[in-house]
């Protein structure tokens, strides 16, 4: 009898981690709809129906310069395609290292569909129908970087600042090495248009 409530547990845990991450892209979706075209509010009070839930764990990581921060207040945004062979390899990978480190990852799909590391994936919208550009492109990319895929960036939670951590599809070290430096970059404000060229490989899908 115990042996089949546990083998019923274990056979739901996967159900409820994909409803997990598509009931967290809805109120994110929910949001941007009711705010227009911003940055989406990853995790800010006030964005979701109140819920009780267990505070996170912290997720402390220890930087070059001896400084901890906690990852609860970081997340990477990953811009990607289903028909993008470069996201096929990298999104796997950017997904397990995510896991590992214990950093949140919101995948933004160019072509509309999500793939085999992310299903459920948010859509860059326009605030309306006039918008030459969906909000979260202008966001992300307006600063003159291409709009190709994969492309990643650092979001501080708290305060919604962007940087860039790389562009086209590379290995997790260098992931690890550019979420460090960036997160030191914005635990002294400095703003990412001083940080020079963003790291890229020629294994990307421009668009």
């Amino acid at each position: 009898m115990r042996l089949n409530v546990l083998l019923t547990v274990l056979l739901t845990l996967p159900v409820f981690a994909q409803a997990s991450v598509a009931s967290d892209i809805a109120a994110l979706e929910q949001a941007k709809g009711q705010r227009g075209a911003q940055l989406p509010d990853f995790g800010l009070p006030g964005t979701r129906p109140v819920r009780a839930a267990p505070a996170k764990p912290p997720r402390m990581m220890t930087l070059t310069d001896g400084r901890q921060v906690n990852l609860n207040d970081y997340a990477v945004v990953v811009f990607m395609q289903r028909g993008c062979q470069y996201s096929a390899k990298f999104d796997p990978l950017l997904k397990s290292w995510a896991d590992e480190e214990g950093i949140k990852v919101y995948p933004y799909s160019l072509d509309g569909y999500g793939d085999a590391a992310f299903p459920v994936a948010l859509i860059p919208r326009k605030a309306g129908p006039n918008e030459p550009i969906a909000g979260e492109i202008l966001t992300f990319f307006g600063n003159g970087l291409p709009i190709a895929t994969p492309t990643t960036f650092m979001v501080n939670v708290n305060t919604n600042m962007a940087y860039p951590l790389f562009q086209g599809e590379t290995d997790m070290g260098t992931m690890s090495q550019r979420l460090a430096q960036m997160i030191e970059a914005d635990i002294d404000n400095l703003p990412p248009d001083t940080l020079g060229p963003v790291p890229s490989s020629a294994s990307l899908t421009p668009q």
